[in-house]
């Protein structure tokens, strides 16, 4: 790939411009879907082409992109890509500062890589989570799994001096599940997902994560419905996960907060509770957002985000770090190179405390534990509303009945500064996101203990 674009660095044409960047991709999608035991869906796409970058004394970047890798398909769109930068110029007077040039060939580790499975014992995964889900539960009435595999080359090449090779494979399993007793219906699901190969379900087979699911679901169904009221409770890493992502995450990356967002113009300012660290960092091991470096050739660093409740930086790409005055941290990413990058989290997280989940519950005297989540909607002001899939009552500081899944909402940034307790033990969870483009993205989460407001539908206080 390097050898068919590095001609095109330095011709007629690339000299109209003042940056340019290749990104070059070959990827594999393999996708099996199973429903109820039966095969629904069975894929593998495989595509191959380069996006291009031009950025022009205008101070404007425009986009192009080819699958075709002949001289012709490649000179007309880096010709597309000049062209649209100079029409575009009148509109932006950004300066993009330079970046340090890196020459890198990187390899995520994968001990047992998917190419090496057959397209039987791929689908096998899928099946086996299903039979876990639906096997001596009767009460399960629908039961979906779907296997995801990427394998991706990435190139990046720039007129700046970078040569960057980044080999990632990504592996997801999804379980979802319904069970059902007369007319009470209760959904379940989880999820497996890492930066890495097959070896992901030698910590959890997919047919045991069928059953907890599964066995989930059926438990649910015996439970009351939760209260509704503002409540303290404590927030199980798997929806916290939701809530830091999507309530909290996307507020802080610069395109939402620097026009208006919920962080807005308060760097430096007190945002959340002092006992929150918030972070986002592409080199997490294992983490489904694992990136060396990012599609502008930006090394990914950890970023504090939020330290101590004290707002430190937003997610930024080179153009918003342009524009405010700060270095880039390494956030700007495409879904494949068809598309241009956007400001996107990798593996955001927050730092451990110092309690432990039974600790966080014995200091409630009436509360509740809320876990697993269904995702939910949320604006720029970090307003949300979101699902969890089940619950239980705390009273006097111990875990009483059982509680179906609701809803929680609220305002994120004021939710966290009601937190007064930080999980010590953190999980990574995979995550997907749909902000314009698709990403895969990792979650870094303790449990937390805050105030919320719950809609459950019965009595709260």
């Amino acid at each position: 790939m390097f050898d068919i674009l590095e001609k095109y660095l330095d011709n007629e044409v690339a000299r109209a411009a003042d940056i340019l960047q290749f990104r070059g991709q070959r990827r594999t999608i393999t996708v099996c879907k199973v429903r109820n035991g039966v095969t629904e869906d069975f894929s593998s796409i495989a595509l191959n082409g380069v996006g291009i970058r031009a950025h022009t004394r205008g101070k404007s970047w425009g986009f192009s992109s080819t699958n075709n890798l002949k001289p012709e398909g490649l000179t007309q769109a880096l010709t597309n890509a000049i062209k649209l930068a100079k029409a575009s110029s009148r509109r932006s007077k950004t300066e993009i500062p330079l970046v340090r040039a890196e020459r890198r060939d990187l390899k995520y580790p994968v001990r047992k890589p998917a190419s090496n499975y057959s397209a039987e014992e791929t689908a096998q995964i899928p099946l086996q989570a299903c039979k876990g889900a639906r096997e001596n539960h009767p009460e399960v009435v629908n039961a979906e799994a779907t296997y995801i595999g990427i394998e991706d080359d990435r190139y990046f090449l720039s007129s700046e001096g970078s040569r960057i090779h980044q080999e990632v494979t990504r592996i997801l399993l999804m379980v979802d599940v319904v069970a059902r007793t007369g007319d009470t219906i209760c959904p379940a699901s989880e999820m497996l997902g890492h930066s890495g190969g097959m070896e992901l379900f030698d910590r959890s087979s997919p047919y045991s994560l069928g059953q907890i699911t599964g066995q989930k679901a059926v438990r649910l169904l015996k439970s009351k419905a939760p209260p509704s009221g503002r409540f303290q409770v404590v927030v199980h890493p798997t929806l916290c996960a939701t809530l830091l992502h999507e309530a909290i995450g996307h507020s802080l990356e610069a395109d939402i907060a620097m026009t208006g967002g919920g962080f807005g113009d308060h760097i430096s300012d007190v945002v959340s509770s002092t006992l929150v660290t918030i972070y986002d960092y592409g080199k997490v091991g294992n983490g489904l957002g694992y990136f060396a470096f990012d599609d502008e050739g930006v090394e990914c660093k950890k970023t504090n985000l939020i330290e101590k409740g004290v707002l430190r930086s937003f997610m930024h790409d080179r153009t918003s770090a342009a524009l405010a005055g700060v270095a880039p941290t390494g956030n700007a990413y495409a879904w494949d190179y068809s598309v241009e990058p956007l400001i996107r989290q990798t593996n955001i997280g927050i730092e451990g405390g110092d309690f432990s989940i039974e600790e966080m519950i014995e200091g409630i005297k009436d509360g509740l534990f809320l876990e697993g989540t269904f995702g939910g909607e949320e604006d720029v002001n970090a307003n949300f509303t979101f699902g969890f899939q089940g619950a239980n009552r705390i009273s006097n500081g111990k875990l009483t009945e059982d509680l179906r899944g609701a809803n929680v909402a609220g305002n994120a940034i004021e939710v966290f500064k009601t937190i007064d307790a930080v999980g010590r033990e953190s999980i990574l969870r995979p995550g997907l996101c749909g902000k314009y483009q698709f990403a895969v993205q990792g979650r870094v989460v303790p449990a937390i203990r805050c105030k919320i407001v719950v809609g459950g539908g019965g009595n709260g206080t």
